[in-house]
């Protein structure tokens, strides 16, 4: 949410609004169903080759098992491939939220499109961000275990974020002629709704001991 907010600000043009709302509709519908079908498939995969057998996910070899049925002896290489991919999307793009999202909420500018210099503050969340993660990898942390651990946050920051969105898509000042209509509206309060009946379950499941 922060990049894409933050990424549109930057390419801002005269005159080209509506091309950019259009444009930013198509990357922002076309990049969720995409996200979706993969994390679909992933529990799909997952839930017929590991979870039926009760078998747990503690390291990165566990996890490429999964792929054993369709790949065989290759599972580990198309795993590690698919992995590093996906890796090298998604750290700049974490990079740079976390980035924005701190600069924001300090009050710092800062854009990916300003040199170092002039944005000193939103480089140093960055460059001490990155230097987190490396050093998380050298002290040997489990990363299936901070990334459950993180998803775990996530489904309790998920519907304040929605709720959030929902705000600001309606704020009169701010989005002008642009509000969220009825229908989008809808959906949004529908989708809070299930995220706190998600992150309730979690709950019960987490200190029922069910979600071990």
């Amino acid at each position: 949410m922060f990049w894409q907010a933050k990424a549109e600000i930057e390419e801002v043009r005269i005159g080209a609004l509506s091309q950019q709302l259009r444009m930013a509709k198509l990357d922002v519908g076309s990049g969720a169903i995409a996200g979706q079908a993969v994390a679909y498939f992933i529990i799909i995969c997952t839930a017929s080759t590991l979870f039926i057998h009760h078998q747990n996910i503690a390291t990165a070899a566990d996890a490429a098992r999964a792929l054993e049925p369709l790949a065989g002896p290759l599972a580990r290489i198309l795993f590690a491939i698919g992995l590093i991919g996906s890796g090298l999307v998604a750290i700049p793009v974490l990079l740079a939220s976390t980035s924005y999202a701190v600069s924001e909420a300090i009050g710092w500018p800062g854009a990916l499109s300003k040199r170092p210099w002039q944005s000193e503050g939103f480089y140093l969340v960055l460059t001490v961000a990155a230097l987190l993660g490396l050093a998380l990898t050298f002290l040997g942390a489990n990363p299936i275990q901070l990334i459950f651990w993180s998803n775990i946050v996530t489904a309790f920051i998920a519907p304040l974020l929605v709720f959030a969105v929902v705000l600001l898509g309606n704020h009169r000042v701010v989005m002008k002629g642009q509000r969220l209509h009825a229908v989008l509206n809808i959906a949004l309060w529908l989708i809070i709704l299930l995220l706190v009946a998600g992150t309730s379950l979690l709950i019960y499941q987490l200190v029922t001991g069910q979600g071990r």
